[in-house]
């Protein structure tokens, strides 16, 4: 429901839609009213092309084009036709309000409840009362135009309708044309700098140094790799600060407009005479915005700007200058110096921390940020708290300012009003890059530049080993360097001695009128409304390997290591897991009970890690604290089979997955679900990620059953299913990265002994079992590396054997020769003798590409053990073992194993050796003697044959011979089975976790 004091229009009869029109636009109007929109509805004369008849609603804007809306009030007429009409003519300039060329038209259909009102109140009131409206948009020119959505229309009230029409109508020209001039002005001028440091001045090292970036000595390189290296290197860091001088230019251009005391600096230029802005001018004007606060902006800024030349600044500014200028009609629009800034972080692939693209922020914050508070009061918009503990440029904390502020203005509110306040209490963001805070802070004080604040929350963590003034390492009582962990240091928050203060330096925070001094900034956990994050993926390769950022060094990384470790043990971090997890339990500590987490998290968080039988591992512990501490849980994942398509960050080669859930509070039950999102492709832009959010928002509630599942309809394009899935604190969540519901239902049902084919009324019952209830799983290669010696090839006549890589191109049957042999060392025997006595002729793999790998278990004549590749499988006898074998290697066997596999990477399943045993299986020790026989012999008459790669198993004859004779000859299930299961087995090579981007996919030889 609406609740607006409209202004009054004249009604005539009968209602005709110029009324109608005029009650929208005075809605629109409304909503809108502290955005400074101006809204006309028949309005005449605004085309310059008088040919055109008026448009029906007109909304001008100061800071971008008008766009026209274009209302269907009698069905069938020419909406379409009037729509295309309209793009690519112009408009006349207003007053403040722009002209320009008219490039997004909306169009609006009126339901037959509005067009059947009396007079213009009863239409009013009914739009008011939520009535929906249908609505899409045009944008672009005559002939080069898309539509939103592609095909048929959106449904929602006259809120939904302005919140389609915002970000619908940011001019993508301006955005484009803004990022391209950012990106030019930032390599002529970092051009420039890498000139000047090359010939007279040794400023780099400095520059380096303030940006935590290296700049190595050009001298250093002893080859021309490194060289290579170290000069791509100091490019980076001459770039990243360029990016924020430019940036602190614009912004002080944008400031300008809001403070009387902050001048434009082409004033300043015209004031002083000379016309050339010079580095002590700057300093100056710098410094008379810092007085008035916006730190984290200028002061970085400041400080490089103190290390450069004079003449090297003079060099400079006339082009950062200009591209500052150029930059100034999109700085409101969109993420623009984050999308650059995000390419220069020269440790961003040593941290993992991948950039979040811009529509994937604004899709996990309408995920993250849901509607169910009193957004119309201005005190729970103050007391909502939102954290990003790794926030890189900003743009996961912005989008969910803006969307808070988005529902406060639709519910009434002014939010600019209250952008002080969310600045200095209820915005926090983090990390232990100065640029990243620098950015951060300028994407969240140029929401609403004109109003000030005495200080933030964005903060720059220390990281590394502390030093004395005298550059020496400080160490505690026991000799050990004393080290911060940037963001990690709050795994410490779950101790029982609670940390609820962090002091920071001076270079980290700034209350009012001190930014001489530090100050301290609260940290308590359970505090938080929205916890939202993108945190670094890496994973613990080595002790200490996690932290080789910034140039720490061996001893330092090792003590950061131990710390970690140390403040982590009561929290759910886990080293196998990586640092993503670390993040993942910081979520945990911070968010409060009622509040909720929106973490975009490599694929592993679903399908990654398992259960032993007595703990959870790895990445199980997230899914074990979610199923027992959180609710409301929905998990997004992508099932595009092209890389980078299955991830919400960009320049990432692995899947991710949305999460989002609410902390229970106190006395609350968990109803241990999930829902589970899958879409066919990432969301193209903010507008797409918008209307998708929205439309799982109000379906997520009426899907109440688990099982249940229901595509994404957006207009008339299916863009994705949801599912209700129970969720087990010992299990995968194995629903995501799927193209195919009702075959993963299926798949699953199967791995439970419930086999439902195609066609069939009756669920065929089988006997399935887990792995670990039919035998044990060999030791982790690591045991045999440390007591063999091992060499390559293996001699008929090798006591210790083992089956240890993947060739694809060797390794196409089940029967398979070991590849390694293995000397036992004398001083290992015991251990050695006693890891080999899990030796065996079967072996699981653990890691697939199904589309070039062939066989998911093979078989060795000889016992051997296991290796990187391949995990040896011990079972009572061999005719199980190679009754198994032949089952896994059948359609359903290799469903059973892609079910339970860690699908993060293109057309890979991985599993680990704690994992093998919950994998599902056809439990050999309740087949007949001749049921067993059958299997055997399935395995002796085909072990040999070549089969094609597992994503083939579509044409592969071999493959369909194996499913035909235990279907029919093992199962029971008759000759008609055989043809279902070929429906099945098309749709499980269509996956594209199955068939990746290879031309032997199904959909290419079909």
């Amino acid at each position: 429901m609406v609740d607006v004091d409209h202004e009054l229009i004249v009604d005539s009869m009968p209602f005709e839609e110029a009324q109608l029109n005029g009650r929208i636009a005075s809605l629109i109007r409304h909503l809108t009213a502290d955005l400074g929109w101006d809204v006309r509805e028949e309005a005449r004369g605004a085309l310059r092309e008088e040919r055109l008849r008026k448009p029906d609603i007109v909304i001008r804007r100061s800071d971008a084009p008008p766009v026209v809306i274009e209302n269907e009030y009698t069905p069938g007429t020419t909406l379409e036709q009037d729509c295309l009409s309209r793009l690519g003519y112009t408009m006349e300039p207003d007053g403040d309000w722009l002209g320009g060329e008219v490039s997004v038209v909306f169009a609006l259909r009126s339901p037959e409840a509005l067009r059947e009102c009396r007079h213009g109140d009863e239409a009013d009131e009914k739009l008011r009362e939520g009535t929906e409206l249908e609505f899409a948009v045009y944008r672009g020119r005559p002939g080069d135009y898309d539509r939103f959505p592609r095909g048929g229309f959106l449904r929602g009230d006259t809120v939904d309708l302005v919140n389609f029409i915002k970000p619908a109508s940011i001019p993508e020209d301006i955005v484009n044309q803004a990022a391209d001039a950012l990106t030019q002005g930032t390599n002529a001028a970092a051009a420039i700098l890498m000139r000047y440091s090359a010939t007279r001045y040794n400023f780099g090292a400095k520059l380096g140094e303030q940006l935590h970036q290296p700049w190595p000595d050009p001298y250093d390189a002893v080859n021309g790799k490194q060289a290579k290296a170290d000069e791509d290197a100091r490019t980076q860091t001459a770039k990243m600060c360029a990016t924020m001088l430019i940036n602190a230019l614009a912004y002080q251009q944008n400031l300008s407009g809001h403070h009387s005391e902050i001048e434009d600096l082409q004033t300043v230029q015209r004031r002083d005479g000379d016309h050339v802005l010079n580095k002590g001018i700057l300093l100056d004007q710098w410094e008379k915005i810092l007085d008035i606060n916006y730190w984290p902006i200028f002061h970085i800024a400041q400080e490089l700007l103190l290390d450069l030349p004079m003449d090297a600044v003079a060099a400079m500014l006339p082009g950062m200058l200009a591209t500052a200028d150029r930059m100034q009609p999109a700085m409101r629009q969109n993420d623009i110096a984050g999308i650059v800034f995000q390419r220069l972080i020269a440790d961003r692939k040593t941290l993992k921390t991948y950039y979040t693209r811009p529509e994937s922020a604004v899709f996990v914050a309408h995920l993250g940020v849901h509607d169910d508070l009193d957004w119309s009061d201005p005190e729970v918009v103050k007391d909502y708290r939102i954290a990003d503990y790794a926030c890189g440029t900003g743009g996961l904390v912005l989008a969910a300012y803006q969307r808070v502020r988005d529902l406060h203005r639709s519910h009434g509110g002014s939010p600019d009003k209250l952008h002080s306040h969310m600045m200095e209490e209820s915005l926090t963001a983090c990390d232990i890059m100065p640029a990243a805070v620098h950015l951060s802070s300028a994407l969240l004080s140029s929401v609403a530049p004109g109003e000030d604040y005495r200080g933030t929350r964005n903060i720059l963590y220390p990281f590394g080993g502390v030093r004395s003034a005298d550059g020496e390492l400080e160490r505690d009582c026991n000799g050990n360097p004393v080290v911060r962990l940037g963001a990690l240091d709050l795994l410490d928050l779950c101790s029982t001695k609670q940390q609820v203060v962090l002091p920071l330096d001076e270079r980290m925070a700034l209350g009012s009128n001190g930014r001489r001094r530090a100050m301290e900034v609260e940290m308590a956990p359970a505090s938080q409304d929205l916890v939202i994050m993108n945190p670094p993926f890496t994973r613990h390769t080595g002790e200490g390997a996690r932290f080789t950022a910034f140039g720490t060094s061996d001893e330092e990384q090792r003590a950061m290591h131990r710390r970690e470790r140390e403040i982590g043990a009561e929290t759910i971090a886990d080293w196998n897991a990586g640092i993503a997890m670390s993040f993942a339990a910081i979520a945990d500590n911070m968010v409060k009970p009622g509040g909720r987490i929106a973490l975009i998290l490599p694929l592993s968080a679903a399908v990654g890690g398992s259960h032993n039988g007595s703990k959870a591992l790895s990445w199980q512990k997230l899914r074990a604290l979610l199923a027992e501490c959180y609710r409301d849980i929905t998990v997004v994942s992508i099932s595009a089979s092209g890389r980078p398509g299955f991830a919400f960050s960009a320049e990432t080669n692995i899947g991710e997955v949305v999460i989002t859930g609410t902390r229970v509070k106190d006395g609350e039950v968990p109803k241990a679900t999930a829902h589970f999102v899958n879409l066919k492709k990432r969301p193209d832009n903010g507008l797409e990620a918008q209307e998708i959010a929205r439309a799982l928002r109000a379906m997520l509630a009426d899907l109440t059953e688990p099982d249940d599942q229901v595509p994404i309809i957006i207009g008339s394009d299916e863009v994705g299913f949801v599912s209700l899935q129970n969720i087990d604190p010992h299990r995968k969540w194995s629903a995501v990265r799927l193209a195919d519901g009702v075959m993963y239902q299926r798949v699953k049902q199967l791995t439970q002994g419930s086999f439902n084919l195609p066609y069939r009324v009756d669920a065929a019952r089988l006997p399935i079992t887990r792995l670990g209830d039919i035998g044990q799983v060999g030791p982790h290669h690591r045991r045999y590396t440390g007591t063999f010696d091992l060499s390559d090839g293996c001699p008929v006549d090798t006591e210790y054997p083992f089956l240890w890589n993947r060739d694809f191109k060797t390794q196409f049957s089940m029967l398979l020769n070991p590849d390694r042999s293995g000397r036992l060392r004398e001083s290992e025997r015991v251990d050695g003798i006693r890891y080999w006595s899990y030796a065996s002729h079967l072996h699981i793999s653990a890691d697939i590409t199904f589309n070039a790998n062939s066989t998911v278990a093979a078989y060795t004549q000889r016992i051997s053990g296991g290796g990187s590749s391949w995990l040896s499988f011990k079972m009572e006898s061999t005719d199980y073992e190679r009754a198994s074998c032949a089952w896994f290697n059948s359609t359903l066997g290799l469903m059973c194993y892609w079910i339970d596999s860690n699908r993060t990477q293109a057309a890979r399943g991985r599993t680990t050796l704690s994992a093998i045993p919950n994998i599902a299986t056809l439990d050999v020790r309740q087949l007949s003697d001749t049921q067993l026989a059958v299997a055997v012999a399935i395995f002796d008459d085909l072990c040999r044959e070549r089969m094609l790669p597992a994503n083939e198993a579509y044409r592969d004859p071999v493959r369909h011979e194996i499913d035909r004779r235990f279907l029919v000859d093992v199962l029971g299930l008759g000759e008609e089975s055989v043809e279902q299961l070929a429906i099945l087995r098309n749709q499980w090579c269509a996956e594209p976790t199955v068939t990746g981007t290879k031309k032997t996919s199904i959909q290419f030889n079909t």
